[in-house]
């Protein structure tokens, strides 16, 4: 009695089982339809000025797609380039003060006189005592140390100037960069949606100008039941398909960890590849899973 027992209690559980299995082998295998699923960007951008100044131009209009780095804004920058153009000369003098070594070359001659003068003396007095009196030597000493120090002068003054030169290269890079700032550059390629200022407008650092959204790379986001959250699901394909339009594909790119504590469904987003235009931002589509293959 006790054996049947024990083997009806083992074909439940065996039986259990494999409904189990069976039941998580189907939900892994089946294809997933959501429904209304919400279309959204995934890269936008508030272009804003960087600089005070006034807008000399808008170079792009309404529903414009531009390429990441191209031109949207222009910016007064007259003042801008005459600065640069005032560093710029400072530089060429710069560097001819830094390729002038005239000092250098005289202090060393000088040292050469000093240095032979007192050597005569010396050598007078040799052959001819007391012929150059000590407060001359003295004099002669102190004049070719004073050229040895004009020497060391003469090169530290020298690297000076280079130093100097190497400043004023880099105040020109900085007005460069500062030329280039008034002219406001896409972030990111997109479509402009909404241009904020108009020309001849004052505007200030920080000052929004420019409205782009990415529309070739969109987010799908969805809610799933809680009976898929054990299921395998990051990077599985996604298909859309609108009336009368192609297929738009993609991946799930996240799955959020947090779930609904009421009914136990989370959400999941999906990337993807928008570049034929057929889904907008806002749209709300039904979403295919596909299996894994």
């Amino acid at each position: 009695m006790k054996k049947l027992l024990c083997d009806s209690i083992i074909g439940i559980r065996l039986s259990f089982c494999l409904f189990i299995c069976g039941y998580c082998g189907n939900v892994f295998a089946q294809e997933i339809v959501v429904e209304s699923v919400f279309i959204s960007t995934i890269h936008s951008a508030n272009v804003p000025a960087r600089d005070l100044g006034l807008i000399e131009g808008l170079l792009v209009k309404e529903g414009k797609i531009v390429k990441k780095g191209e031109p949207l804004v222009q910016l007064d920058k007259k003042e801008a380039i005459l600065l640069r153009d005032l560093s710029a000369q400072e530089l060429t003098i710069a560097n001819l003060e830094k390729s002038n070594n005239l000092r250098v070359e005289y202090a060393l001659k000088a040292v050469k006189v000093a240095e032979a003068e007192l050597k005569r003396s010396i050598e007078a007095n040799q052959k001819f005592p007391e012929s150059v009196s000590q407060t001359v030597i003295d004099r002669l000493k102190l004049l070719s140390e004073k050229a040895v120090l004009d020497v060391r002068q003469a090169r530290h003054e020298q690297q000076v100037v280079g130093m100097n030169a190497a400043l004023k290269d880099q105040q020109v890079k900085i007005a460069e960069y500062k030329l280039k700032r008034l002219t406001i550059v896409a972030p990111l390629a997109g479509t402009v949606v909404e241009l904020k200022r108009k020309a001849g407008e004052w505007v200030q650092p920080g000052d929004v100008l420019v409205r782009i959204i990415d529309t070739d790379h969109l987010r799908a986001e969805a809610v799933l039941p809680a009976k898929y959250r054990r299921v395998a699901l990051k990077e599985r394909k996604v298909q859309i398909q609108l009336p009368g339009q192609p297929i738009v594909e993609g991946r799930i790119s996240f799955i959020r960890p947090e779930i609904d504590p009421i009914d136990g469904s989370f959400r999941i987003w999906a990337e993807l590849n928008n570049s034929k235009s057929v889904l907008s931002p806002g749209d709300s589509v039904t979403m295919k899973i596909l299996p894994l293959q």
